[in-house]
């Protein structure tokens, strides 16, 4: 890089000592060693993925006329060279993190490969669940031993796939509780990898990868009491905004911050999913018993994230006044205040309900004015003009009023794009 070659020219002007000169070549030298070029990172993974899968098709294509034995020993020929390849890495290039990455990858799916191709071998029969429990089980050792990134998304994916699974299985009915032990195990290497790695690409996936398992699999949960789903999820939601709107995650790029996006894209589609008369159906049918709640997986779910979310908000607001709270991250305490009220009134639950969006609207659109951004403008702009589509939906409206109400929020869109263009020129002048 070019400092490195301007410091013999630093020291010649006095401008800094030889002593500093070495100490910056070091450091750098030692930069590029622990952080790897990230597309060599992407398409080495990438590569370990097309070998993998291309032996399995070489392999694949004669595998009808080989032997028993030849097909055994292919089986255990796919898992002993990634094998080798990786213990290989681990002795003579540890910080060569793509080899690390790649070849860990690799025997990750190798094994899956082994476990499959010994099955059909033997004609072992078995479940998807049972296959996925026992393959993500036999490779979580390798997100430690390999320190490896990719293995830990891998896995993310692999057991959200494992947790319908086990949901279903009615010969286990605790089995889908297995999953949430699964699902903490890369916990402690991921908090690691963002203490030591926070601008890694495989970082920045790992902050998708997490709130999309969790939206993707939280359901799961559901048994009986399926209505108090819905405050589960909107407290996990509100969890995801605090976490990518906290002062370690606020200043990254959009690109690098999923629990923002999560957040807010899941809390306003659940409110507006409520918004609707429907859906409020349920809660007149559901059994709120005490004794019958309290053992109910989905209100321990929802007690938890609750929890949760209410530390998250004492630390952020603790020297702060009411005044001043943002409403986007104590939105789940609100609508928790209108779900309760839906357990007596459904009509007055959904009048709030609407409400609480519609508010959503303004405040971003208060927030976007004062802060000149216009991205922020037009998402309140966005809130509103959705939560005016629902409606149009199940009010019996005329189409000449619902005409009305579209070509009113389209104006809003243009009036206050003009505007907030109009002000920053007008500034930057």
């Amino acid at each position: 890089m070019s400092l490195l070659k301007d410091l013999p020219e630093l020291v010649s002007a006095g401008i800094i000592s030889s002593d500093t000169s070495q100490q910056i070549s070091d450091y750098y030298k030692r930069k590029q060693v622990t952080s790897p070029n990230r597309v060599l990172l992407i398409f080495g993974i990438l590569g370990a993925l097309l070998v993998g899968t291309g032996v399995m098709f070489i392999v694949a294509n004669q595998w009808e006329e080989l032997p028993l034995s030849i097909q055994t020993m292919c089986a255990f020929l796919v898992l002993l060279v990634p094998q080798f390849l990786c213990g290989y890495v681990l002795l003579k290039m540890p910080q060569k993190i793509v080899w690390r990455e790649s070849t860990a990858l690799i025997l990750f799916f190798a094994v899956g490969a082994s476990i499959s191709l010994v099955s059909q071998i033997y004609h072992i029969n078995g479940e998807m669940g049972s296959f996925m429990l026992t393959w993500m089980l036999l490779t979580v050792p390798l997100i430690y031993i390999m320190d490896s990134s990719a293995v830990s998304l891998a896995y993310l994916f692999g057991i959200m796939v494992y947790a319908p699974a086990a949901r279903f299985n009615l010969s286990y009915p605790f089995e889908d509780y297995i999953y949430w032990l699964l699902l903490l195990i890369p916990m402690p290497r991921y908090f690691l990898l963002y203490k030591k790695a926070p601008d890694q690409i495989l970082t920045y996936i790992h902050h998708w990868m997490i709130p999309f398992v969790l939206t993707m699999t939280l359901g799961y949960l559901s048994h009986e009491l399926k209505i108090l789903m819905y405050p589960a999820y909107i407290i996990m939601f509100g969890i995801f905004y605090m976490t990518g709107n906290s002062t370690r995650f606020r200043k990254k790029p959009l690109i690098a911050n999923g629990y923002l996006l999560f957040g807010f894209i899941g809390t306003v589609i659940l409110l507006l999913i409520m918004s609707f008369k429907s859906t409020w159906k349920d809660m007149a049918a559901s059994n709120f018993q005490i004794s019958h709640l309290l053992v109910a997986p989905e209100f321990i779910a929802s007690l938890i994230l609750f929890v949760w979310a209410s530390l998250l908000i004492y630390q952020r607001y603790l020297h702060t006044r009411m005044i001043k709270w943002n409403l986007t991250n104590i939105v789940f305490m609100l609508f928790l205040v209108v779900f309760i009220v839906g357990t007596q009134d459904t009509s007055l639950a959904v009048i709030l309900d609407n409400l609480l969006v519609f508010a959503l609207g303004i405040v971003m659109l208060r927030a976007g004015t004062k802060q000149s951004r216009l991205g922020v403008i037009n998402t309140g702009m966005l809130v509103i003009a959705l939560l005016v589509v629902c409606r149009s939906f199940d009010t019996d409206l005329t189409f000449v009023v619902k005409g009305i109400l579209f070509v009113l929020v389209g104006i809003g869109f243009f009036v206050a794009n003009w505007l907030m263009i109009k002000k920053t020129t007008k500034n930057e002048a």
